[in-house]
């Protein structure tokens, strides 16, 4: 059985350890350039759209149909459409997780922000 000396045994454990180190910065450099992937492929799919030519035509067409009927285009739902969309959506949420009917009534929304995906 051959001996090892202090000399020997610090020079296999700062080897050792730097190996381990220098593998960790390779990972987390290969981490670093993870968040690059997906701008590559995004612009991959991204083909340049043909810019579309707004007919003063059928412009007027919509003009001239909702004259006819009377009345304006669809409103969209309303914050206060969506304010109770949403609190009956958590009340029946917590009536579910407690087994307690719980009214939307008693329910106070104080904020709701809107974000957009694209």
């Amino acid at each position: 059985m051959e001996e090892i000396t202090i000399p020997v045994a610090l020079m296999h454990t700062g080897v050792a350890m730097g190996t381990v180190f220098l593998v960790l910065i390779l990972i987390s450099f290969v981490i670093y350039l993870l968040r690059f992937v997906p701008k590559l492929f995004e612009n991959k799919d991204k083909a340049p759209a043909p810019p579309k030519k707004k007919d003063s035509a059928d412009e007027s067409a919509v003009r001239a149909v909702g004259a006819a009927r009377g009345s304006a285009p669809a409103k969209k739902k309303t914050d206060g459409e969506l304010v109770a969309v949403i609190a009956a959506a958590i009340a029946a949420s917590m009536t579910e997780e407690t087994g307690v009917p719980v009214s939307p009534d008693g329910l106070v929304i104080r904020s709701i922000k809107k974000r957009t995906f694209s």
